[in-house]
């Protein structure tokens, strides 16, 4: 059964540059995620990449995704997906100084 959908991943808050939108099947860690990077890898297992977005000055360091998130992922009616922005962090004062982060990981279970 394939979903039509308007959903519109966002994240905020973000440091200049690029971040990549990903889905994944299974929630890690039954949901407290892995230590990646900066922060927790709560999305995983069949890990598909949806979007590339960038952030900055233009934008209010905020980043959306434009594509159609079902569409992307080949996601089907009933299923429960878990999403994520893994994103580039140089920033002086990063909590662990790895380069890269992640935002709150989301669970979606997908209606006809």
């Amino acid at each position: 059964n394939a979903v039509s959908d308007t959903l519109v991943l966002q994240a905020t808050n973000l440091p200049p540059g690029p971040g990549l939108y990903f889905q994944g099947n299974n929630a890690v860690n039954s949901g407290n995620g892995n230590a990646f990077g900066d922060g927790l890898r709560c999305a995983g297992g069949g890990v598909k990449r949806l979007e590339v977005r960038f952030s900055n000055a233009a934008n209010g360091f905020a980043t959306s995704t434009t594509v159609s998130v079902s569409a992307a992922g080949g996601v089907s009616a009933g299923q429960t997906k878990r999403y994520q922005l893994w994103y580039r962090d140089t920033a002086t004062g990063a909590p662990c100084s790895s380069g890269f982060n992640l935002s709150n990981g989301l669970e979606i279970t997908w209606a006809p």
